[in-house]
């Protein structure tokens, strides 16, 4: 099988965030985007790439040569400016085989590419594209597809509830697009997808797969958590909770002080379990200056913790352990966060523990400097914006399992 990147986008979005690269080369961690693409590609039963340049395509062949993880690459160059359809054309001339794989070269999308195939084979379709399942979405038009798969219509970008976006990611019946009368600038998504879905057999192939588009700066920042780092988590790293407004509901001006007032987050309760699966320790860091102002007493919160632990632990999912600081804020105790003794009571518990290879979710900017002290990755629970906070954020817990079982288990 055959790939054609369309790695020749300018990246004007991004021009604060890259100089003059091309975007497909952006450094997500110390490696090139393209390079993350071309592995899932690889990954999936890619034997040679053709790779449709155009801006300062230099950069890329001077990084790649002719040749990626002994793969054969092929160069398809834009002399001008051709749009997404008119790069597919030209790049077309060096595709061998009866059908080739495209990909956007500025999105990555983890989905079954061998799911995909089998749809496009089945229906002997002209063109197969991978969907992806999204909520809340505002950058990308909808597509609708019947109860066979066949997609039916391509709708303008919108807000909705919850619908089906392009992936960016196709499978194209080479010999078929080569026989359609062209011109040589155009754009795939306006001027064929939507033109001709009542003319061609297009299809959809709906995967859950994890998917992030780098082309605005949100997104790209986002992408050195979510593609560099979020990938390596295996059983050697640890997960650090916060526990009120990650795990549970904060009450208003008040604590949470017996389990009458102990009600789980939606979601949060089947995350914890999820979430053992892909990290070999989880821990609770909370801070509970209840207990120091008198409110409530560590029997109080043993028993709230105690209820916790058994229902993780029947649901077949485990935290390793639980610490708590009592002591009030005008203490300044160390063990408080944004101090680190909990962090530190963790180590010696558990010796294996390595910050540089731990997580910690919480919900304030006494967690974020929790976080910054040890070296761990920091990730706020923040339902307005991640735009509005400095590193990483994420609406929930919910949100964060989701999100990393897309990375690690795509389906």
């Amino acid at each position: 099988m055959e790939a054609i990147i369309l790695a020749g986008g300018l990246g004007t979005r991004l021009r604060s965030e890259l100089s003059e690269i091309p975007k497909s080369m952006a450094l997500i961690g110390p490696r090139p985007f393209l390079e993350y693409q071309m592995d899932h590609l690889l990954a999936n039963g890619i034997s040679r790439f053709i790779l449709s340049v155009g801006y300062k395509s230099e950069y890329i062949r001077n990084h790649f040569s002719d040749q990626y993880k002994n793969r054969e690459i092929t160069y398809a160059i834009e002399k001008t400016p051709l749009g997404t359809g008119g790069a597919i054309k030209n790049a077309m001339q060096y595709v061998l085989g009866d059908h080739v794989v495209v990909a956007n070269g500025d999105s990555l999308f983890l989905s079954d590419l061998e799911a995909q195939s089998r749809i496009h084979s089945a229906n002997e379709a002209d063109v197969t594209l991978a969907l992806k399942p999204m909520r809340k979405f505002d950058r990308y038009g909808t597509i609708l597809i019947d109860g066979n798969g066949k997609i039916t219509s391509f709708s303008e970008k919108q807000f909705t509830g919850e619908g089906l976006i392009n992936g960016g990611l196709y499978i194209f019946n080479a010999g078929s697009f080569r026989r359609l009368d062209l011109p040589d600038i155009f754009s795939i998504e306006k001027d064929f997808f939507k033109t001709r879905v009542n003319q061609l057999n297009f299809f959809g192939a709906v995967s859950k797969g994890y998917f992030l588009d780098i082309g605005i700066p949100e997104d790209f920042k986002r992408a050195q958590y979510e593609i560099s780092m979020f990938p390596e988590i295996d059983k050697s790293w640890t997960l650090f909770l916060d526990r009120d407004g990650v795990i549970n509901r904060k009450l208003d001006n008040d604590y949470v002080k017996s389990l009458n007032e102990f009600e789980f987050i939606p979601g949060a309760l089947d995350s914890i379990v999820s979430l053992s699966n892909f990290f070999g320790r989880i821990i609770i860091v909370t801070n509970q200056q209840g207990i120091g102002k008198g409110v409530m007493t560590e029997e109080d919160l043993n028993q709230i913790h105690s209820f916790l632990l058994e229902k993780v632990r029947k649901m077949g999912g485990n935290i390793d352990a639980i610490y708590h600081a009592p002591q009030l804020e005008e203490e300044g105790s160390p063990m408080r966060k944004p101090g680190i003794g909990m962090a530190l009571q963790a180590k010696r518990d558990f010796p294996e523990i390595d910050f540089t290879k731990s997580i910690i979710i919480g919900d304030s900017i006494m967690d974020l400097e929790f976080g910054k002290r040890t070296k761990m990755i920091s990730i706020l629970i923040n339902d307005e914006s991640a735009n509005k906070v400095e590193g990483y954020s994420i609406a929930s817990l919910f949100d964060f399992n989701e999100l990393l079982t897309s990375i690690l288990q795509p389906v």
